[in-house]
């Protein structure tokens, strides 16, 4: 039987995180949820360890990237991971048929794909940002480049230097391709909370921007990641 390991990044998501908890392990077919409580300040990992989830605590703000990092090395050796956000609640439930592809051996890692309605309700620049540096460093266009909910093969996971914050799924996506690994899209009933259009949904997207263009600039060079901004903003304009 498959050992699985859920890994869920989570900072000052109390509203959610017991029932995104609660779905995968519900399914039966997750052997461990790990929480990585991202120096949280109100209550996120109390809530997920009543869930039902083992929490590691950290001490201070180390971001996405590091966060699941550290959920990584305190996980021992499973056979695959389950990447999954902290606001997917109930619908988390259905992350577990990105394993599906593990499983049956046909790719190392898989990205879910958003219904239409599920999907962000920010300006979609850094989304587009995203999309050019992968096809720069792949030569393949991806749907949802930023989407962190993610099966991978455990001993491959194990072998890559996760990139820090938000530069994670950007990162991952390119190291598994450099490592000659298979990666496959599918769309998945999957529902989060969507970042608007205000104040914080603009700080959130630039700090986004600022970190998936730190990921690619280590792996492509400046050259190639500024090129690759470059044409993101072109077709933004072109809308």
């Amino acid at each position: 039987m498959t050992h699985v390991v859920a890994i869920i990044p989570a900072r000052n998501s109390i509203d959610s995180i017991a029932a995104t908890v609660t779905a995968l392990i519900e399914t039966e077919v997750v052997g461990e949820v790990l929480v990585v409580d991202d120096a949280s300040v109100d209550g996120t990992g109390e809530s997920a360890a009543k869930a039902g989830a083992r929490v590691v605590v950290l001490d201070s703000n180390i971001g996405k990237g590091g966060a699941v990092a550290a959920g990584i090395a305190s996980s021992g050796a499973p056979d695959s991971y389950l990447l999954v956000d902290a606001d997917l609640g109930a619908s988390a439930a259905h992350a577990t048929e990105l394993l599906e592809p593990l499983i049956e051996d046909k790719a190392d890692m898989t990205i879910a794909i958003f219904p239409a309605e599920g999907r962000s309700k920010g300006f979609g620049f850094a989304k587009l940002a995203a999309a050019e540096m992968l096809m720069e460093a792949t030569g393949h266009t991806f749907m949802e480049p930023l989407s962190g909910q993610r099966a991978v093969n455990g001993a491959l996971m194990r072998s890559l230097t996760l990139a820090d914050g938000f530069g994670l799924e950007v990162g991952l996506t390119i190291d598994v391709d450099v490592a000659g690994e298979r990666i496959l899209e599918m769309p998945v009933a999957l529902v989060h909370s969507p970042t608007g259009r205000g104040i914080q949904g603009v700080l959130h997207r630039a700090r986004q921007l600022g970190d998936l263009t730190r990921a690619s600039a280590v792996r492509l060079g400046w050259r190639c990641t500024l090129e690759s901004i470059l044409r993101s903003l072109v077709r933004r304009f072109k809308r």
